[in-house]
């Protein structure tokens, strides 16, 4: 695939994949990588969490899994 695409379309495929195989994970993975790097990108961590708030209670868990924080935790560290 790397091959084919590259840059914003390989991003974006491999966001459709996840969302399709793993939404919950694929959710929290935005979350952290909104809040990744020097600054945090507010427009893309509010988006996040506005669109899926009706799913929050899946991702919640799967944040802890895999980064070990809630979602919450990693809000306040970087808002705060």
């Amino acid at each position: 695939m790397e091959k084919e695409l590259g840059g914003n379309a390989e991003k974006a495929c491999l966001f459709t994949i996840g969302m399709k195989l793993k939404p919950f994970e694929t959710i929290a993975d935005l979350i952290k990588s909104a809040c990744a790097g020097f600054g945090t990108d507010e427009l893309l961590l509010t988006s996040c969490v506005v669109r899926y708030q009706y799913v929050m209670n899946h991702v919640m868990p799967a944040h802890i899994e895999l980064y070990g924080k809630t979602v919450q935790d990693r809000i306040r560290h970087e808002t705060g």
